[in-house]
């Protein structure tokens, strides 16, 4: 009896609950948050409503799978990345570690453009400072970063923990700030003026925006984390850690919509489209000249993008080290100290290349990021899911939701290669 009163007690909701319901939500409602505006608002009010169809679904299903897997992976209890280490042999482990790496270096891209476009154009059209010379600014931001990056994991996720909620509320603030600066005409206006287009047309606009609407609600690299603490005794089990998973994506789904919809109801469609083509980010463009969101939103982009690149490029460059590490027999403290510090320094060299060259971000997430990413979210666990027998009870509607989602979403990156 006492056994059936301490498991009923469990699974009721705990402070430990709320600590990981919110980690999830302050890792995902992060920089990627900030090109859904850009892109619903310059493709028209069309997209937003695809949102509003397929945001829950790209997003809640693959992440819950994902913590289903991961519970019942023999190496769940390993929180370094990647996942589903217990699935592979050791040369599939390998592989799978070079393509996170190859999946999620992109992103860790897109974010650093990002970043110094949104210091660039502070500092230039906002604090109407002269002279500023990009490749200076960008040398200066990319070595603190990366600085920060050889101080190690621990100094990174402090950072991180530090910033992820308070960028969070910032958002929710900048979107309930925005409430009476909202106009229906810009969303009526923004409908009328869509072009007409033929079907082949608006269904590439759909199949384009499936990879930004994953990666933009995507945090597949903290559920290890989540799935290692909820499988050791007492801690709830994936009952719990599927709940917290839900909860936190209702929320983050609710936050991020709310959002883009104060966005685009308070900003003509013109703004966004000025954005899109000079490569900037929503908060970069919000606000009146002579409203005090006019200074403080891109203040507010600087640190999500700060803390996005930090977040992702740590498991980056931690996983590009240990499979040099295995690659060159190199496993004393003191050799894996090096080949972090020439792996961050190599980081270091094609961001900074890749950021002087100032590419469409956009673009580039969905056709490079998303797609790569999407691999990694739905199809990897889907795989899985179908061709383990452990894992057979997962095989039901949601599973192949997933697996047919990805594989649209990978799709666009075959379509702008043919």
């Amino acid at each position: 009896m006492m056994n059936i009163v301490k498991k009923t007690k469990r699974f009721q909701w705990t402070m430990q609950d709320s600590i990981w319901m919110m980690g999830v939500y302050g890792a995902t409602v992060g920089a990627g948050t900030l090109f859904l505006p850009v892109e619903v608002g310059a493709r028209g009010p069309q997209i937003f409503i695809l949102l509003l169809i397929l945001g829950l679904p790209l997003s809640l299903l693959p992440h819950v799978l994902i913590c289903r897997v991961l519970m019942r992976d023999s190496d769940a209890r390993d929180q370094t990345l990647p996942m589903f280490g217990g699935f592979f042999g050791s040369k599939g482990r390998e592989l799978v570690k070079l393509f996170f790496c190859i999946a999620h270096y992109p992103v860790t891209l897109v974010y650093a453009v990002s970043l110094v476009n949104a210091f660039t154009h502070l500092l230039t059209v906002r604090l109407h400072i002269p002279g500023v010379n990009r490749w200076s600014l960008t040398l200066v931001v990319l070595s603190l970063l990366h600085l920060v990056l050889l101080k190690g994991r621990d100094r990174v996720v402090k950072t991180m923990s530090m910033l992820a909620l308070p960028f969070a509320a910032a958002l929710l603030l900048v979107a309930i700030w925005q409430i009476p600066d909202w106009n229906v005409s810009n969303l009526s206006d923004a409908w009328l003026q869509t072009p007409p287009s033929g079907g082949s047309l608006r269904l590439t606009d759909i199949w384009l925006t499936l990879p930004l609407i994953s990666f933009s609600l995507c945090c597949a690299p903290l559920i290890p984390a989540l799935a290692s603490w909820y499988g050791e005794p007492h801690a709830g089990g994936e009952k719990q850690a599927v709940r917290v998973v839900r909860l936190a994506y209702a929320l983050i789904f609710i936050s991020i919509t709310f959002f883009v919809l104060s966005c685009i109801l308070s900003m003509p469609a013109k703004v966004f489209i000025a954005a899109k083509s000079n490569n900037l980010n929503v908060l970069s463009v919000i606000g009146g000249e002579h409203s005090l969101l006019f200074w403080i939103a891109p203040f507010i982009a600087i640190i999500g993008m700060s803390k996005s690149f930090l977040g992702i490029s740590m498991p980056v460059a931690e996983t590009f080290s240990a499979l040099s590490a295995s690659v060159v027999n190199h496993q004393s403290a003191g050799g894996l100290k090096r080949i972090k510090t020439a792996i961050v320094a190599i980081m270091f060299c094609t961001t900074t290349g890749v950021v002087w060259a100032n590419p469409d971000v956009i673009n580039l997430i969905e056709t490079v990021c998303g797609p790569l990413i999407a691999v990694f979210l739905f199809l990897i666990p889907s795989y899985l899911i179908f061709r383990r027998r452990e894992l057979k009870p997962l095989r039901n509607i949601a599973a192949f939701i997933s697996l047919m989602s990805g594989i649209a979403t990978l799709t666009a990156l075959i379509f702008l290669m043919l």
